[in-house]
């Protein structure tokens, strides 16, 4: 205590008490009456002062209810094992009664308030015990506008909104990590839960009118309050400290469901425009700020008892809000400040003020907190969605449910076969309580496709609209067919039928429950054939039909020669007989008298032939006319 308290301290003073712990622990520190002279209420500025050191930092010098929170009483802890504290008084007349406190050793721990920074993006941190600002954790690699904050303490990792580039993203508190988790049907996402006990992710989308879930990696999504369903616009959200309860504000109201979105009710709809929501888990009461009315109220969890706590300007325009050891928080984004009051509102108070950004969504964090851990819900327990029910977990499945898909198919065949199926089917599960229909996203072969000999995998895949899949695949096995041979023996087996082994050329395979039997080669029935002999029966047909072919064009070959033949030589004599005139049919046989110097050609001249037949280069050699 003070020197004199409770009477007032004298003029003057510096003095200083030291406190030491051992190694490895840390000292708290309560005051739980400061009563030193101020200058101004509001601000904490002061004339007289109290001033804690840890180690050699010094926090924020304070006269009244100290600059933690909650200031009555005002708690210190120190981050080494030694605190000191200091209180100095100026010469002016008129000091008050001192302070009184008391200390204890404790475990090292932290509390911290987390904002949502907006320009520049990042996550902003301050010390509960000196309202100092921790290094911030910058969004800006792929956040653009970001809006609310949540956390989850077993894994140490932020999750956040962003309603500039739409997404769900994460990072680790170290600065690590970051990633987007959730950017496909998402458009205007305001508020965020993080439900670590079963490792969850709630958010809601003011612009889509909807309340989303999905596992912390943003895998197996669901719309547990779909488009439509009466909710408009959608924004604060929270959950209860056992996570079996789902809270969130819509336009007009306030609802309720179990955290899977079953037995959902209205606590509120009178009278209310509510933004922003905040549980005091350890009383168990709702409270919301009605921007309209710019009031605090509050409600039981089974939303019995409203009543409001209060009003004042700054609640108008308030956008994050939580409630921790009996203190209300909220940020002003537009004078870009962080406040708090007690619960009854009797005054308004800065954690920050004049900060170099803005700042909107709220979470607070204590290191000491107990949680489990790690997720009570593995994968052991639910290979999807999981959500507590009370008496343990329940399982839910979302991705699209797909019906008819094939068995695998095995064939044989020499080379490649066409196979055929019938198609599968899907129906989304994740867009409310309804299934609908859901078309194929892809499928790497068709039906009636062409395959080989081997192995080749067959698969369908159905993307629903909020991007969880589901994959349909077999096989097509083909195997190679060899026709059977056996050596010929050297007696003559009796004769017998013969038949020709055919070749598998398609198959066709239905659904497992429909499926029709494949074609399988049949066992042959002939013994006792040599290789040529099982040669010609597998391809009699088409020696027969080649030779066939073969033989056909040998005899047009032939008759087109025999014509042209014919054709040239009726042409050569024509030829012939323009250049000496020959106008009838002769015989060449080299007889008949030699034409006297006299015979002229073209005229008659009897006893001698009509007309000059030319022979040879010469022109010496004539012929006699046959038969004339």
């Amino acid at each position: 205590m003070s020197p004199s308290y409770p009477l007032p301290y004298s003029r003057g003073l510096n003095c200083s008490w030291r406190f030491t712990a051992p190694a490895g622990q840390a000292i708290e520190i309560t005051f739980g009456v400061v009563n030193l002279d101020e200058a101004n209420p509001i601000s904490g500025d002061c004339t007289d002062t109290l001033r804690v050191f840890d180690g050699s930092s010094s926090i924020r010098p304070f006269c009244g209810d100290g600059p933690g929170w909650p200031r009555t009483p005002t708690r210190f802890l120190s981050v080494s094992n030694q605190l000191t504290v200091r209180m100095e008084t100026d010469n002016v007349d008129g000091g008050g009664t001192g302070f009184l406190a008391s200390y204890r050793q404790v475990a090292p721990r932290t509390e911290h308030i987390v904002a949502i920074g907006v320009e520049p993006p990042a996550i902003i941190m301050f010390d509960r015990f000196r309202t100092q600002g921790v290094t911030p954790i910058p969004l800006n690699r792929v956040s653009v506008r970001p809006s609310a904050v949540g956390f989850d303490p077993i894994d140490m990792v932020f999750y956040y909104t962003d309603i500039g580039s739409p997404h769900i993203g994460r990072i680790e508190n170290n600065g690590g990590g970051h990633e987007i988790i959730v950017d496909q049907g998402i458009s205007d996402p305001l508020g965020i839960v993080v439900g670590y006990l079963t490792g969850l992710v709630y958010w809601t989308d003011a612009d889509r009118n909807e309340l989303s879930v999905s596992r912390l990696d943003g895998s197996f999504r669901k719309i547990l309050i779909p488009d439509g369903s009466g909710c408009t616009s959608p924004q604060g959200i929270e959950l209860s400290s056992d996570q079996l309860h789902l809270f969130w504000t819509c336009q007009d109201r306030i609802e309720r469901a179990k955290a899977d979105g079953t037995e959902r009710m209205t606590l509120v709809s009178e009278r209310l425009t509510a933004t922003a929501l905040a549980i005091d888990h350890e009383n168990e009461l709702l409270y919301w700020t009605n921007v309209n009315r710019g009031i605090i109220e509050r409600i039981n969890l089974d939303g019995s008892g409203r009543e409001s706590i209060g009003g004042h300007e700054v609640f108008a325009q308030s956008h994050g809000f939580i409630v921790e050891d009996g203190v209300l928080f909220w940020s002003d984004p537009v004078e870009k400040r962080l406040l708090f009051a007690p619960l009854d509102i009797s005054s308004v108070r800065y954690v920050a003020q004049g900060v170099p950004r803005a700042m909107e969504g709220l979470y607070y964090y204590k290191s000491d907190r107990l949680i489990a851990e790690k997720h009570q819900c593995s994968n052991d327990i639910c290979s999807q969605l999981c959500f507590p029910d009370g008496s343990g977990f329940s399982c839910d499945e979302v991705t699209p449910l797909i019906s008819d898909c094939p068995n695998d198919i095995t064939n044989s065949t020499e080379r490649s076969s066409m196979i055929f199926w019938e198609e599968p089917t899907a129906v989304a599960r994740s867009t409310g309580e309804t299934p609908t229909q859901l078309p194929y996203g892809s499928r790497s072969h068709a039906p009636g496709s062409l395959f080989f000999v081997g192995t080749t995998r067959v698969t369908y895949r159905f993307t629903d609209d909020v991007g969880n899949t589901a994959e349909c695949a077999f096989s097509i096995v083909l195997d190679l067919f060899i026709p059977t041979t056996t050596p010929r023996t050297t007696s003559k087996a009796p004769t017998q039928p013969q038949t020709t082994r055919a070749r598998p050329l398609t198959t066709k395979v239905s659904s497992p429950m429909t499926q029709s039997p494949t074609t399988q080669p049949q066992p042959s029935t002939t013994d006792n054939l040599s290789p040529f002999e099982e040669i010609f029966n597998e391809y009699s047909l088409y020696v027969i039909i080649g030779a066939s072919v073969i033989v056909l064009a040998v005899i047009i070959a032939t008759i087109v020669c025999i014509a042209c033949c014919c054709g040239w030589c009726v042409c050569t004599r024509r030829r012939n007989g323009r250049e000496n005139h020959i106008t009838n049919d002769y015989v060449m046989d080299n007889v008949g008298p030699t034409p006297p110097p006299s015979y002229q050609p073209g005229t008659n001249n009897p006893g001698y032939y009509d007309q000059e037949v030319y022979a040879g280069d010469d022109s010496s050699t004539y012929y006699s006319k046959a038969n004339f």
